[in-house]
């Protein structure tokens, strides 16, 4: 479940039926330190090394040493490589449902029956197909929360307003919130929800370990921007096409920053897609797909088969709240399909906003900035990729830049960060601009960093 605030479930009444779905050492002791963990690297590569600077709170210094950038990760063989991608399939697939069961009001004798009973009111309230779907009145759900509800609104609407199956959930709490609730409740859907707090922890570990890992100068940062600016003041660039090949002449890739509500990316993206493919680009990632919820769904559907209805459902809706018209994520999806760029999901559930206001755009910045970069330096490392290939990224600008407006006391998933340190953008992490559309032109999105 993502808790997205583009407008929560709370605000909205009845929907109509969908389909249902069932500390610091000394320095010499941190100069061994780092020599260390630079030998380590070139045996486990980044992703070890920053979970160890993490854990010790070591912090090594880059300069003259070739250090790989987070956005050329150092590769890793045999068993270490395996245990990489172990815990990368851990940290962006959801773990096995169900996530939740619900049963009618009609007696049962099964022993492992869920304790989630509806009364004969609520058992009605469900949808209509729903209902009859099931004789013995059992109802088991698979996706998660926030899944659930885009692909079977009414179906989410109804079982998450049965509150008083989730007695700890407040009740200023979402919908999402209350369906969670009533499957930790429930001992066969425990050990779900336990894998979904596993991907958090690990997320935050791995959060902190990119902010430390994260070595980049506030000059050397300038010197990446003016790279940019430069590239974009170029004589030969005369529209937005222009601009991006000059940006790929110089960057492996680009980061489209910008609002998602009626955003001119997508037409932009729908519009040139056989000049982006024509200039290199073979791999969208983008933030509005969850990697954990439809990945899968987007791979099938890339490689020539029909859109599943649960994409389908997700993608049409998407369009629709974010007023996109015919020219948005579905279009692009399309138009992928039609020359071969390849799509991938950058956010994922362990990504989420959290609840708390006080710290929730931090943690959602530090989250999906983390996640976000672990899918391109992943993807950039399989066994077909090759160097020549470029890629953009369609993401919010809050994800690019150094974020400071990190609140005292800061924390993700339970991992505390450091002070006033403030997280780097999707864009620093992997050492790319990011930049703006707006008039058929790219500009460097500025950043007071």
């Amino acid at each position: 479940m993502r808790e997205q605030q583009r407008g929560d479930e709370r605000r909205h009444g009845p929907p109509r039926q969908g389909a249902a779905r069932a500390g610091v050492p000394p320095r010499a002791e941190q100069d061994a330190a780092t020599g260390g963990l630079l030998r380590l690297q070139g045996l486990a590569g980044n992703s070890a090394v920053s979970r160890l600077v993490a854990e010790q709170g070591v912090v090594p210094s880059t300069a003259g040493r070739g250090l790989t950038p987070v956005g050329r990760p150092a590769a890793a063989s045999g068993g270490t490589a395996a245990v990489q991608r172990t815990e990368y399939d851990e940290l962006h697939r959801h773990p096995a449902g169900p996530s939740l069961r619900v049963r009618g009001p009609r007696p049962s004798r099964k022993q492992d029956r869920t304790r989630n009973e509806l009364r004969e009111d609520e058992w009605q309230q469900l949808p209509a197909q729903v209902r009859g779907a099931s004789h013995k009145q059992r109802l088991t759900v698979d996706q998660d929360p926030q899944t659930l509800q885009e692909a079977d609104p009414a179906l989410h609407y109804s079982l998450g307003s049965v509150r008083r199956l989730a007695p700890d959930i407040p009740d200023t709490a979402g919908r999402n919130a209350v369906l969670e609730g009533m499957g930790r409740a429930d001992g066969a859907t425990r050990g779900y929800w336990s894998g979904q707090d596993a991907r958090d922890r690990r997320l935050g570990r791995d959060a902190r370990a990119a902010r430390h890992s994260y070595t980049e100068t506030p000059e050397e940062r300038r010197q990446r921007h003016d790279t940019v600016d430069s590239a974009l003041r170029s004589p030969e660039s005369s529209d937005a096409m222009d601009d991006l090949r000059s940006l790929l002449a110089r960057f492996e890739g680009v980061a489209i920053g910008g609002g998602h509500s009626g955003s001119q990316t997508w037409q932009f993206l729908h519009a040139h897609m056989a000049e982006l493919r024509a200039a290199g680009v073979q791999t969208l990632y983008l933030e509005s797909v969850r990697d954990d919820s439809y990945q899968a769904d987007v791979d099938s559907y890339l490689a020539g088969q029909e859109m599943s209805p649960g994409l389908l459902a997700f993608v049409t809706r998407y369009d629709s709240s974010m007023g996109l018209g015919t020219t948005g994520l579905r279009a692009v999806l399309e138009a992928a399909r039609t020359h071969g760029v390849r799509v991938r999901g950058l956010d994922g559930r362990p990504a989420r906003r959290p609840p708390m206001p006080a710290n929730d755009l931090f943690a959602r910045v530090a989250g999906m900035n983390t996640y976000a970069a672990q899918v391109v330096s992943h993807d950039r490392r399989r066994s077909s990729a090759v160097a020549e290939e470029r890629y953009l990224m369609e993401l919010g600008s809050r994800h690019t830049g150094m974020y400071t407006d990190q609140p005292k006391d800061a924390s993700l998933h339970g991992t505390p960060f450091e002070d006033g340190a403030g997280f780097p953008g999707v864009d620093d992490l992997l050492r790319i601009p990011a930049v703006s559309y707006e008039d058929d032109r790219f500009r460097r999105l500025a950043h007071p960093s």
